[in-house]
């Protein structure tokens, strides 16, 4: 057993300490301690918080738990006072032990503070310490794309009081350890692109949040997409590109479809055996049957011989009954708003069976295979519908979650499709967004679910007013992308020749050999934007100087997210040591912080989530 060393002058750190937590009687107590309660008794007794993480001090059953600081690394530890009764946790069984000699006797059990340490004390004896369910909780959702932007987020959450989801979209934003830790051009390059893989990525949302005593937080795998092409989980990062897909394309189609399911079990088994992970959101958008929808083609006898064909005669008996044709559906609006009634015919049951019911299946076998990972635990669910090509109509919601709840897998949230698209301001007509979502959501709460708004950054205040009131308050926004751009910026606001300046260009250039390529190969949002900025380019050689490159340019906003993870042939990476290296420097992190906490703030507040 490896013993531990801990400095003279940490533990007369956690001595002091833990006479402030006697003298207060801050060891009879249940729950995190707020700081400011220790303050004047840690100003007398001149204990140091750079040393001992105050806001992770957690007090149960005669016992402190907290995180402390040394030199390398950082530790996990029980401070036990003498006369506490029942078993230590046993995670503590194999810790170096410290007698503390204070005005009453306690012992220090001292452990590395790791992902499984951790894990293994939220199992046993602080559940409320850990991620949460939060199921149809009101909430953000926000994306850690680099670890450095979590304590920031963090901070932002404290300060306004407000709960978010933390998450990565599987594939595209994080992925498999032998993904990530691939040479280039083994896997494709829509794989694992922040260089995260879920034990990193979940272990280090679960120990920021302990030590930062975030009371309460959700975890989810966002973004299980299930495809037949597998570039379009890349192609989907930077807009609404998904396409239907066709059980009549041929076998290579489904042998990708075969192995898109695959990867995602693997991310479900990877995910759930860190003990972080409480929900998911899967994306079948390109497995919805999208050609039902022509209602000259579909209708009729045609419609009537496809459906009968699909379902076998007690299922299309089971799902006309289920609708109703003929009668109103009357949904029980939010206080002062009108109800909403929907009607459906025969015909409609027929067109959205024949759209949806093949994508939901793949969506409940997922969720079996979620719930058997998490060991019959349950956990909170989302089918997500914002990257098909059109807007969500009310009798899609309906059918969605109304389907789901009946295959056993009920919904907490539901992301529609309602206009929005990453990266881009919404520039629709406010009432009609108003009036459309109203209905969305109404419809959600008749199933105890709620709306989730994706590519919810770079929206106005007056689009996230107009969502917040339509739904009264009861949404949940994601946000992942916008941070790792705003990081950018500020890498781009440093003079000339600096550190900070030549990386971002370094990026930049490489960014645009990427998005060149991409235009080669028939891209046509690439090959527009590569047309914009050679136009500038020739603009401004005409002026007889040099275009200087821009964080706001269009390729490299829709394009920069490839740099996270690039790698040499050798392996290693070309920017992303350092991109972090520079992210802890102070004059860096200073205008960082700034951007992320005006960020998250002024969302939250227009979303009145703080």
């Amino acid at each position: 057993m490896r013993q531990l060393k801990v400095s003279n002058s940490l533990l007369s750190q956690l001595q002091r300490l833990a006479n402030s937590l006697s003298e207060g009687g801050f060891f009879t107590l249940d729950g995190p301690i707020k700081p400011h309660r220790l303050l004047n008794l840690m100003k007398r007794r001149r204990i140091n918080a750079e040393r001992l993480f105050l806001d992770s001090i957690h007090c149960k059953s005669g016992r402190a738990y907290l995180v402390a600081k040394r030199r390398r690394g950082e530790l996990l530890v029980c401070l036990e006072p003498s006369m506490c009764k029942g078993k230590t946790p046993s995670v503590f069984k194999t810790a170096t032990k410290y007698t503390l000699d204070g005005q009453k006797p306690v012992t220090a059990h001292v452990l590395d503070f790791t992902s499984e340490n951790l894990r293994r004390l939220i199992d046993e004896a602080l559940p409320e310490a850990g991620p949460r369910k939060l199921e149809s909780t009101s909430r953000l959702g926000l994306g850690v794309r680099f670890l450095f932007t979590l304590p920031l987020l963090l901070r932002a959450l404290r300060q306004i009081r407000a709960i978010s989801d933390f998450q990565l979209s599987a594939g595209r934003e994080f992925s498999l350890t032998k993904v990530v830790e691939s040479a280039p051009g083994k896997y494709p390059e829509w794989l694992g692109h922040t260089g995260l893989d879920a034990s990193t990525l979940y272990g280090t949302i679960a120990k920021e949040c302990f030590k930062s005593g975030l009371p309460m937080y959700g975890t989810e795998i966002d973004h299980l997409i299930v495809t037949g092409r597998p570039e379009e989980a890349i192609s989907r990062i930077r807009d609404h590109a998904a396409r239907p897909f066709s059980p009549n394309q041929s076998s290579t189609a489904e042998t990708a479809l075969q192995e898109s399911i695959r990867y995602n079990r693997q991310v479900i088994d990877e995910s759930t055996r860190t003990g972080f992970v409480r929900g998911m959101t899967v994306d079948t958008s390109s497995l919805l049957r999208e050609e039902f929808d022509d209602t000259e083609k579909w209708t009729g006898q045609i419609l009537k011989e496809e459906f009968e064909r699909r379902f076998s005669e007690n299922e299309r008996r089971d799902l006309v009954n289920r609708y109703h044709p003929g009668d109103t559906f009357r949904f029980q609006p939010y206080e002062g708003s009108e109800e909403v009634q929907l009607d459906f015919s025969e015909e409609d049951v027929m067109r959205l069976a024949l759209k949806f019911k093949p994508s939901l299946a793949i969506n409940k076998e997922l969720f079996d295979y979620m719930s058997e990972a998490m060991k019959g635990e349950t956990l909170f669910f989302e089918p997500s519908l914002d990257e098909t090509p059109k807007l969500t109509t009310s009798k899609e919601l309906l059918f969605c979650l109304a389907e789901s709840r009946q295959m056993g897998m009920p919904a907490d949230l539901i992301a529609p499709n309602v206009g929005f698209r990453k990266r881009e301001d919404y520039e629709g007509d406010l009432n009609e967004l108003r009036s459309r979502v109203r209905e969305l959501s109404t419809i959600a709460s008749h199933f105890g679910a709620i709306l989730d708004f994706h590519s919810g950054s770079d929206k106005n205040p007056q689009v996230y007013h107009t969502v917040s009131r339509a739904c009264h308050g009861r949404l949940k926004l994601k946000m992942s992308g916008v941070y790792q751009l705003l990081y950018f910026d500020v890498l781009a606001s440093f003079p000339h020749r600096t550190r900070e300046r030549k990386l971002f260009e370094r990026i930049w250039h490489y960014t645009l050999r990427y998005a060149k390529q991409k235009a080669d190969e028939g891209d046509q949002v690439a090959k527009s934007q590569i047309e914009d900025i050679r136009r500038k380019m020739e603009n401004a050689r005409k002026r007889g100087g040099k275009y200087r490159p821009n964080s706001k340019d269009n390729f490299f906003r829709y394009y920069s997210f490839i740099v996270a993870a690039a790698k040499r042939n050798s392996g290693r990476y070309l920017f992303r040591d350092s991109l972090y290296r520079l992210a802890h420097t102070r004059r860096v992190s200073e205008k960082y912080s700034e951007k992320v906490l005006r960020q998250t703030i002024t969302v939250a507040r227009a979303l009145e989530l703080a």
